[in-house]
């Protein structure tokens, strides 16, 4: 999200397959898949209904969206869940590293991979959902990162 505006929704479209389709004013339009949102909380259990969910509309001048029976959802929430469920390239890989400043063989260490896993995301491999899940935890928490980041050190290791 830039600066600190909050997302507005200008449209939203359900589908079938309980996902819905936004369109946020000035920053374009976003999927995001609610079913296992769904599934989670029973507040929103009336919605698991495809007839039910299908009635959604845009509520409080775009803050969120709404159904029947004073079920709501709102925007921010909206927007952080369609970012979760974006894919995570190595594009997006490479770009995480770089933000949170780990070299392969740290980024290895964090995520509990190995160096020629690290390098395969790196050029270009599918990078699993569990991995993206961590590299945004770590980006978006310092604290997660720090809680298993362990510094390399130059070097061959002490002999034993």
């Amino acid at each position: 999200m830039r600066g600190t505006l909050l997302p507005n929704i200008e449209a939203v479209k359900a589908n079938d397959d309980f996902s819905l389709h936004l369109k946020f004013r000035g920053r374009g339009r976003k999927s995001v898949n609610l079913e296992g949102f769904l599934a989670r909380d029973d507040y929103l259990a009336p919605l698991r209904e495809p007839a039910m969910f299908r009635k959604v509309k845009v509520i409080d001048w775009g803050a969120a969206v709404g159904w029947p029976g004073d079920i709501d959802l709102g925007a921010s929430t909206l927007w952080h869940m369609a970012e979760e469920q974006k894919p995570f390239t190595s594009t997006d890989f490479v770009r995480w590293q770089r933000r949170v400043e780990l070299s392969n063989a740290e980024a290895a260490d964090a995520l509990g991979l190995s160096l020629a896993t690290i390098k395969n995301y790196r050029s270009g491999a599918g990078i699993p959902a569990s991995v993206a899940i961590a590299c945004r935890a770590m980006a978006a928490e310092p604290t997660t990162l720090a809680a298993h980041y362990r510094p390399r050190r130059a070097g061959r290791p002490k002999a034993a």
